[in-house]
């Protein structure tokens, strides 16, 4: 079942902290929503591996970011030390705003 909620409909079958991130996603980094696929509750690796191949490196940092969080592991290598030096003020905000209260879907 799906809800309709601003721009994404969620998928109502999504546990409460996937559908927390789904919303997260789609409220601070609405250009990685095409990475996941919520009907199936995964991310598409298909798709992140185009992504990654043509992405900048600002927004491969945070792609890693939330392919990290979405996984629960670094799977995709992302790096504070990086992250610090590369991200501009607003994508550095969201990483610490969910480091100082992480969540897990």
């Amino acid at each position: 079942m799906l809800e309709s909620r601003g721009t994404m409909e969620i998928n109502t079958s999504l546990s409460p902290s996937q559908a927390h991130f789904a919303l997260w996603l789609e409220e601070h980094l609405p250009e990685l929503l095409t990475l996941f696929d919520f009907q199936e509750k995964v991310y598409r690796e298909d798709v992140v591996e185009r992504y990654l191949s043509t992405a900048s490196h600002g927004q491969t940092i945070m792609a890693q970011f939330a392919l990290g969080v979405w996984l629960h592991r670094n799977e995709f290598e992302f790096n504070f030390f990086d992250a610090a030096s590369i991200l501009d003020d607003r994508y550095k905000a969201i990483i610490a705003s969910w480091f100082s209260d992480p969540f897990w879907p």
